[in-house]
């Protein structure tokens, strides 16, 4: 699947990834929304929306787990 860009805005931990326009299987609108989390386990940057969510064995988007999010790269991982 090839990538598009998506508008992200943070607030404090809270980050919202807007899609602006329909790509691929992704509408328009927003795709992801929760809180900044790290995690330790697999040192990278989640969306969580419990703070459980943090000490989760598994994150990403092919788990049950938390979407990750790579703040230097600037990419959403989805599976």
């Amino acid at each position: 699947m090839p990538s598009f860009s998506l508008t992200a805005t943070i607030d404090g931990t809270h980050i919202v990834l807007i899609n602006p326009k329909a790509s691929g299987p992704f509408p328009a609108g927003i795709i992801a929304e929760g809180e900044l989390m790290w995690h330790a386990g697999s040192r990278q940057w989640i969306i969580g929306h419990k703070d459980t969510d943090r000490t989760l064995p598994d994150v990403g988007g092919c788990s049950d787990g938390p979407e990750v999010v790579d703040l230097v790269g600037k990419i959403y991982w989805t599976c």
